[in-house]
C-alpha cells in the first residue's frame, strides 16, 4: 500500500489548539460552550490519522513496524508530563483535599484505565477524570500496530474495507447499547469498545490516496459548520451524544483534516498556522493534562464550590476564565520546557548488531 509523506503538516497544530480550547472552555462551565467535548473527538481523528500515517510510512520504508520503538516513543512522549501532573495531584490531595482519594485520582490515570472507572461509576475523579480520553487512545494503540500490520499485507481496497467494517461494528455495538435500558450514557461515552471509531476514521483517512483525501477536503465547510454548531447549539450538542452523533462528529473532523492536509497554501491553513494557535497546539497535550485540575482547584476547590479560589464565582466570568487559562498555560509551559522537551531528547542506545560489532572492532 502507498502512503503519504510523513513530514509536518501546517495547520494541524492550530486545529489541536482550537480543539483543546473548546474542551477547556466547556470544562470551566462559564463560557457557554456546552459542546466543547467534541474537541476530544477531533483529537481522536487527528491522532488516528497522524499515528497511522507514521506507521504506514515506516512499513513502506522497512516492510516492518518496530513495536518496541513505537511503544517506547509513546512512553517517552506521554508519561513524563503525566507523572508531573499526577505528582501535583497527589500532593494537593494529601495537603488540601483529604476528602478526595489520592490513590483513586492517580492510579487509574497512571494505568490508563480511567475510562473504565468512569464507565462503570467506580469513582468520580475530580482532578483526573479527563484522562479517560487518554486511556481510550492508549488502549487503542496497544492493538492498532498489530492490526495495521495485518492490513498492510492486503491490497488497498481490502484494507480500506476492513477498516470500514471495524468502524461499522463499533457503531452497531454502540447502537445496540443505546437500546438497552440499564446501560448508562457514561458507559457508552467512556467505553473503549464504543468510542474508538473516531480513531478508525483518522486511520482510514491516512490510508486513502492523496487524490481521494483531496476530494473529501472539498466538503470541509460542511464539516466545519457542523463542528461550530455542535459547540453552541443545544440541539446539535444533544445530537452529538446520540447514537448517530459520535460518527458524524468524527467524520466532520476528518473532512476538515482532509482539507488541511491537501491544501497547504489555502486561507484555512494560513489561519490555523498563525503563531499563537500553532504554539498552543504544540503544547496541547500538557495543556489538556493541566487544565482540568487547575479549573477544579481555582473554580470549584474539589467538591466545595464555595471554597474555590474565586470565592463561589464572585468575580466576572471573563476574569475567572482568563485566570484559569493563564495558570493552566503557565503549568503547561513549565512542563514543556522542564519535563517534556528534555524527555523527548532522550535516546536509549541500542545494542549493535553482530555485523555492526564486526565493523567497529
Amino acid at each position: 500500500m502507498t502512503h503519504q509523506n510523513a513530514g509536518r503538516i501546517a495547520g494541524l497544530d492550530g486545529l489541536r489548539a482550537l480543539s483543546v480550547l473548546a474542551v477547556f472552555l466547556s470544562h470551566t462551565g462559564l463560557a457557554g460552550v456546552d459542546g466543547g467535548f467534541i474537541g476530544v473527538d477531533v483529537f481522536f481523528v487527528l491522532s488516528g490519522f497522524l499515528i497511522t500515517r507514521l506507521l504506514a510510512a515506516e512499513y513502506a520504508r522497512a516492510r516492518r513496524i518496530s513495536l518496541a520503538a513505537f511503544y517506547g516513543r509513546r512512553a517517552r512522549r506521554l508519561y513524563p508530563a503525566l507523572f508531573g501532573v499526577l505528582a501535583a495531584v497527589a500532593i494537593y490531595c494529601s495537603m488540601f483535599e483529604p476528602r478526595l482519594s489520592g490513590p483513586l485520582e492517580v492510579l487509574p490515570a497512571l494505568l490508563y484505565v480511567m475510562n473504565w472507572v468512569r464507565a462503570f461509576g467506580g469513582y468520580d475523579a475530580v482532578l483526573t477524570g479527563h484522562t479517560w480520553s487518554l486511556a481510550i487512545e492508549e488502549q487503542f494503540y496497544l492493538l492498532w500496530p498489530l492490526i495495521l500490520l495485518g492490513l498492510m499485507t492486503l491490497d488497498r481496497r481490502r484494507a480500506l474495507i476492513g477498516l470500514v467494517a471495524i468502524a461499522l461494528a463499533i457503531c452497531g455495538w454502540r447502537y445496540w447499547l443505546f437500546s438497552v435500558d440499564h446501560v448508562s450514557l457514561a458507559r457508552i461515552y467512556s467505553g473503549f469498545d464504543t468510542h474508538t471509531d473516531g480513531l478508525i476514521y483518522g486511520a482510514l483517512l491516512a490510508l486513502l490516496s492523496h487524490e481521494r483525501v483531496r476530494q473529501l477536503g472539498y466538503l470541509w465547510p460542511v464539516g466545519a459548520g457542523y463542528l461550530c454548531l455542535a459547540l453552541f447549539n443545544p440541539h446539535v450538542v444533544g445530537f452529538a451524544v446520540n447514537p448517530h452523533g459520535y460518527a458524524v462528529t468524527a467524520i466532520a473532523a476528518a473532512l476538515v483534516i482532509a482539507r488541511v492536509v491537501t491544501a497547504q497554501s489555502s486561507l484555512l491553513v494560513r489561519g490555523l498556522d498563525v503563531s499563537p494557535l500553532a504554539g498552543l497546539g504544540r503544547v496541547s497535550y500538557g495543556f489538556y493534562l493541566w487544565h482540568y485540575p487547575v479549573i477544579h482547584v481555582m473554580l470549584y476547590a474539589g467538591h466545595d464550590p464555595i471554597a474555590g479560589f474565586f470565592g463561589g464565582f464572585s468575580h466576572p466570568k471573563l476574569a475567572m476564565v482568563a485566570s484559569t487559562f493563564a495558570v493552566s498555560l503557565a503549568f503547561t509551559l513549565a512542563s514543556w520546557f522542564v519535563i517534556e522537551k528534555p524527555a523527548m531528547r532522550l535516546r536509549f542506545p541500542r545494542r549493535p548488531s553482530p555485523e555492526r560489532r564486526l565493523q567497529t572492532h
